[in-house]
């Protein structure tokens, strides 16, 4: 009964180590994407950021909204530092600078 069980447990253990496997290169595949979109989507901002500081024109900016999103972005930084994921701390402390000066320009330009 004993080696009946350790069989099955090896025969089970086997086929999920298969099932991870196969799943790890969609798993890579899928952290270089993330990774990807997480350092390129804060410059995403960068016409925003453009537009308030040469027209010298934030009227139509609501700094609350962007303060509020430099505010939920922090704790993704210490998540970040946390878990010491260098993916999250470089997209979202590039996602507190971009927010930030968005604020910055909003105050100085409404």
């Amino acid at each position: 009964m004993h080696t009946h069980t350790g069989l099955k447990h090896k025969r089970e253990r086997g086929e999920k180590l298969q099932k991870e496997q196969r799943g790890s290169s969609y798993k890579k595949a899928l952290d270089k994407v993330t990774f990807v979109a997480g350092i390129l989507g804060p410059f995403m901002v960068i016409p925003q950021i453009y537009a308030i500081f040469t027209t010298h024109n934030a009227s139509g900016v609501s700094i609350t909204s962007w303060v509020l999103l430099t505010i939920v972005t922090a704790p993704w930084v210490f998540y970040g530092f946390a878990h010491k994921d260098k993916a999250i701390i470089t997209s979202f402390m590039l996602w507190e600078v971009a927010n930030l000066l968005v604020v910055v320009g909003a105050v100085m330009y409404q």
